[in-house]
């Protein structure tokens, strides 16, 4: 996984998941579920990967070779 993933307890029951890729990308959700959280920002995560991913993929079709 190119995501590192801290969990903190900012107010009292309430939270903060930040997800931050190695190319820079940082995603946050805030909220008192903290499961709740958690899978919106690993569905953010996944969303953002396949954009990287088809990104990759264009501009290495695009690239010609000599």
């Amino acid at each position: 996984m190119e995501w590192k993933t801290e969990i903190n307890e900012i107010s009292n029951n309430v939270y903060k998941v930040t997800m931050t890729h190695r190319l820079g990308s940082v995603i946050e959700k805030t909220g008192i579920d903290i499961e709740i959280i958690k899978r919106e920002a690993l569905n953010d995560v996944t969303h953002l990967d396949k954009e990287i991913e088809d990104k990759i993929i264009k501009t290495n079709h695009n690239k010609t070779y000599k």
